[in-house]
């Protein structure tokens, strides 16, 4: 079995990230004039110790329970290392769940307090807040709150406990054990209603050491997201971004995902296949409206790439005529592929439903390598991953190289979310 690093919590792990990398920048989002915003590890550190404080002022403590009605935005991450950091839990809820949904996790969790992304998801949340009388408060990130006396925005949130020493914050960092939860991440309930999975400290930073270890993963990578963080999959790269201390974008919406895209240049970014396949079909598709010889030369550089991809994935010699050929190709055709998705992917995670092979063989082809993966919320998302020098495509990859299991048969049916 690996050797992993023996994290006492997720803060220790955030804090010897914050040590080496300080001054780079941590994670970046985009603003309304299209403009990105910033911070550095540094600054990343001292937002989550204010937002430790503030969550001291309002009476969360160790083990307490915080949801985060939201779309995946900075603000999230935030919160869910500071709630880390005092050992309270994050309970994360999709944005796109109709109002009784996010009340029964809410009261299901015991949360006492709610982030909520902006009016329309605290609108909302105020049709079910009468059934959850355990809520202290609701704190809006992004715009204005009500006059209601419950209900803060961020900036006002955000300037609680100011008069809290730090070290009273490190302090309880330091209480934390690995044992702690640290997340409830509830699955889709596929199976009945919503069911919630308890990840400790300890699934989470050996996960991310697990992961990080299982892919082609460099510290000044750029990393892009677009995936919801109420799912465990996506929450499991924010944790393995953290480790490796690469720098993390967060699109704005599906709707600018593209715009996003080109205007962050990732080195590569997790996904879903059905973004995989919605890329590819809209690639054909204007190749195919087009005709004539722009159809043509797709179709063969189509074949160009499924020949590289082949050629790649046997480890064998490229005749020198299938060089000039593909170079072609490339400068036809893959180049403007690789350019909708920013222009320097590499590779890219494929997880929570099967990757057609086809379409992972094509874009393997072009030049960008699709890792799929497997696993389950109960287990951090993480049990089988193709490798960045060891794939195949239709298979999804060799178990995780830190952990022990054995083949085993029950004539009881097993249920779990599968990642």
């Amino acid at each position: 079995m690996e050797q992993f690093k023996d994290y006492r919590n997720i803060h220790h792990m955030l804090r010897e990230t914050v040590d080496r990398r300080g001054p780079h920048p941590a994670y970046k989002w985009f603003v309304e004039s299209g403009e990105t915003g910033s911070v550095s590890w540094d600054q990343f550190y001292e937002e989550v110790i204010q937002a430790a404080k503030s969550f001291m002022a309002l009476g969360i403590r160790k083990n307490d329970k915080v949801s985060i009605v939201s779309y995946s935005r900075y603000q999230w991450v935030l919160i869910d290392l500071a709630l880390a950091t005092i050992g309270a839990v994050t309970v994360g809820i999709y944005h796109s769940l109709p109002a009784g949904e996010c009340g029964y996790i809410i009261d299901h969790a015991d949360a006492i307090l709610v982030f909520a992304e902006d009016n329309d998801q605290l609108e909302k949340l105020l049709t079910v807040r009468k059934d959850l009388p355990e809520i202290k408060k609701i704190v809006l990130f992004s715009g204005d709150p009500p006059a209601d006396n419950g209900i803060l925005d961020f900036t006002s949130f955000m300037g609680l406990g100011r008069d809290i020493p730090d070290s009273d914050i490190i302090a309880m960092a330091d209480n934390v054990q690995p044992d702690d939860v640290a997340a409830i991440v509830y699955t889709s309930g596929t199976t009945g209603v919503p069911k919630g999975a308890m990840l400790t400290h300890d699934n989470i930073t050996f996960t991310a050491q697990s992961v990080e270890k299982s892919v082609f993963w460099k510290e000044d990578d750029s990393v892009f997201l677009f995936l919801p963080l109420a799912h465990v999959f996506a929450r499991t790269c924010v944790y393995t971004a953290l480790l490796s201390g690469c720098t993390m974008t967060f699109t704005r919406s599906l709707d600018t995902l593209a715009e996003d895209l080109k205007a962050t240049q990732p080195d590569w970014f997790p996904s879903v296949p059905r973004i995989y396949e919605k890329v590819y079909t809209k690639i054909v598709g204007s190749a195919e409206a087009k005709g004539g010889m722009t159809w043509h030369i797709f179709k063969w550089a189509e074949k160009t790439a499924l020949q590289m991809s082949y050629l790649k994935r046997h480890k064998l010699p490229e005749p020198f005529l299938f060089i000039l050929k593909y170079k072609l190709a490339d400068r036809l055709v893959f180049q403007k592929i690789r350019a909708a998705l920013g222009g320097r992917v590499r590779w890219c995670i494929s997880g929570a439903a099967p990757l057609n092979p086809d379409i992972g063989k094509f874009f393997h082809g072009v030049g960008v390598l699709i890792v799929e993966g497997i696993g389950m919320t109960e287990n951090t998302s993480f049990s089988n991953l193709n490798r960045y020098d060891n794939y195949r495509f239709g298979w999804v990859g060799p178990p995780d190289p830190a952990s022990n299991r054995r083949p085993t048969r029950t004539e009881r049916s097993c249920f779990g979310a599968v990642t």
